[in-house]
């Protein structure tokens, strides 16, 4: 009987614990997300676009594409002008172009659905993440979104507050991925994070660093870049990849029909 109710006291106790831990968190990363602007204020925006380039540092190779996206649906379109790394670089074709309407995507090259499940799986995969890339820091207490607090780091002399942050089922499109956020204990932004990225088959973390700017009274991640690195945060060998965002232009009125013309 003492066994069991001594258990029974360390469960609880566990359960505890982790629940004031899971709630420091969330006040945490609510910090994070006003302190980005809030994701009010991005919606009341409606919509953007912007200029983007996805670079291989070492390879000198780009994607380069415009992109559009509807805040409300999570709605996305690109038109790519250069494809050399993930833009199916293997398939020709003048015109490549990538729209998600909040269901479902649709892929075309040359005015020509893409039918192929992996090419169209790349089109569909694109979409979802460079929108989450661009919104990532307003999405951070989305619904399914779970949070743990560890153990500080210091990195460059800043002593970060470290935040786990996992997914729970049918959550992206992968409840597998996690990321591993470094907050800026003066700001409240993150200056970088660890994740991993299941969607493309990568299991093993990549490190990215993001420098922030100022736009429409919010703080968006418009240089971006990332490289192989451990759980630990350490760097290991391998090429940065850029990502550069540019031109932001907001509440330019697309909706379903016209944000691919």
């Amino acid at each position: 009987m003492k066994k069991i109710i001594f258990k029974t006291l360390q469960f609880v106790l566990i359960t505890f614990i982790t629940t004031l831990q899971a709630q420091e968190a969330k006040q945490l990363i609510s910090k994070v997300v006003e302190a980005n602007g809030g994701k009010n204020t991005l919606h009341k925006l409606k919509d953007v676009s912007f200029d983007y380039t996805f670079k291989v540092k070492d390879n000198n190779v780009v994607d380069v594409s415009k992109e559009r996206y509807i805040f409300d649906g999570e709605v996305s379109y690109a038109a790519y002008t250069k494809r050399q790394v993930y833009a199916l670089p293997q398939i020709p074709g003048k015109t490549y172009t990538q729209f998600f309407n909040g269901n479902n995507s649709v892929s075309k090259i040359n005015g020509k659905t893409i039918t192929e499940q992996q090419p169209a799986f790349i089109g569909h995969i694109l979409r979802k993440t460079n929108y989450y890339w661009f919104t990532m820091m307003f999405k951070l207490l989305d619904p399914g979104v779970n949070h743990k607090i560890l153990t500080p780091r210091t990195v460059d002399g800043i002593t970060y507050k470290i935040v786990e942050m996992t997914f729970g089922d049918n959550v992206g499109e992968s409840s597998k991925d996690k990321y591993i956020l470094y907050i800026n204990p003066k700001t409240y932004r993150i200056d970088q994070f660890l994740y991993n990225a299941t969607g493309f088959g990568v299991t093993e973390p990549s490190i990215m660093k993001v420098t922030y700017e100022k736009i429409e009274g919010i703080y968006l991640s418009t240089y971006r870049k990332y490289a192989p690195a451990d759980w630990d945060g350490n760097k290991l060998k391998g090429s940065w990849t850029e990502q550069f965002t540019k031109n932001v232009k907001f509440n330019n009125g697309y909706n379903l029909e016209n944000i691919q013309s």
